[in-house]
């Protein structure tokens, strides 16, 4: 049998792999450190009875050209973003997943933002890295005074310690858009910080939340949250839902947190707030446009801490994910149903 591997793979589980398949094939980001065009993925497939494929296009397309495809193995929580699930269903091709693969490394990343945009870190480190805050500089443009290792200044305005202040973790409450596997995680998190946390889910009931979370409707915890953290997929029915007049309904003291995606939110009313300073600031990792522009507001902003979309990326979700996936084509080899099946309506028992 043979496997095309387009995705990085550098695992422990990987000698499964090996040990499954006659021939593998590298190519994409293992083989030239990028993801494959459409027209590639439609050569490079053919004659592959399976493929373990990240970002690379599934497209109908290349599943057309796929002569011998028997199963797609994604290592993502959502095979969607990549996959043409609804063509490979038609032609019968399971599609295995990894749900909830990073969702403990999204909610740590989530905290980490709440914290740095908070509490100044970015700004801190950048004063200091820079030079514009150091003892050979006692005054800088920016009107802080530095006179000894506590960051003294003259005058309450020019004290450093005073300029970045910021809010108490404790008892401030974090609002949940979305309360799925990163949305609980990062729940989790938050009540470790002593934080009140509020959820909102339209397919979650109350009754089936086990932690000390209170779900509400949108518009009230736009309201009430001190942190507002976005934890939904992109579909027809989350699209543009934090809009212009969700927004709005925040708090002036309150901060945006978003390791999502950009398509839920209105980013061109959250730019304006935050140039207005209508709220206190905001944590991104992800933007309408990736890369940003180089001109883009978001840059120019001194209440905002920018990632480059690196909430989900961390060395142990790449593990799980070659395991469960490792585990799930032993299966499907056997002739028996695969655990973690994206268009589990194909497997027929």
């Amino acid at each position: 049998m043979k496997l095309l591997v387009t995705t990085y793979m550098e695992s422990p589980y990987f000698d499964e792999f090996r040990k499954m398949f006659d021939t593998i094939v590298y190519e994409g980001m293992m083989k030239i450190g990028r993801v494959l065009s459409e027209d590639e993925m439609c050569e490079a497939i053919k004659g592959c009875d399976a493929v373990v494929a990240e970002f690379d296009p599934i497209t109908a397309k290349v599943l057309e050209a796929a002569d011998s495809l028997k199963v797609i193995a994604s290592p993502r929580g959502g095979a969607h973003a990549n996959v043409d699930v609804k063509k490979a269903t038609e032609l019968g091709i399971p599609i295995l997943f990894v749900p909830g693969r990073n969702q403990d490394t999204v909610a740590d990343f989530t905290m980490g933002l709440v914290v740095a945009v908070s509490r100044h870190l970015a700004q801190g480190n950048y004063l200091i890295k820079n030079r514009i805050i150091t003892d050979d500089k006692p005054y800088n443009e920016n009107g802080f005074c530095v006179t000894d290792v506590n960051w003294v200044g003259s005058t309450p305005e020019k004290f450093a310690y005073l300029q970045f202040k910021g809010p108490t973790l404790s008892g401030k409450t974090l609002g949940l858009v979305g309360y799925g596997a990163i949305g609980r995680e990062t729940a989790k998190r938050a009540l470790a910080f002593d934080m009140e946390v509020i959820a909102y889910d339209p397919f979650v009931k109350q009754e089936t939340v086990t932690q000390n979370v209170k779900l509400v409707n949108l518009e009230e915890l736009m309201e009430k949250s001190d942190f507002v953290s976005i934890h939904l997929p992109v579909n027809d029915g989350t699209r543009g839902i934090i809009s212009a007049e969700m927004l709005s309904l925040m708090k002036p003291t309150a901060y945006m947190i978003n390791t999502a995606r950009a398509a839920v939110m209105d980013y061109n009313k959250l730019i304006d707030m935050l140039q207005k300073k209508e709220i206190a600031g905001a944590g991104l990792d992800v933007y309408p446009v990736e890369p940003l522009p180089a001109d883009h507001p978001l840059l120019s902003l001194d209440n905002v801490v920018l990632t480059p979309h690196i909430a989900g990326c961390s060395y142990d979700p790449y593990d799980r994910s070659y395991r469960v996936l490792a585990e799930d084509l032993k299966l499907f080899f056997a002739g028996q149903r695969p655990v973690h099946l994206y268009n589990p309506e194909v497997w027929k028992d």
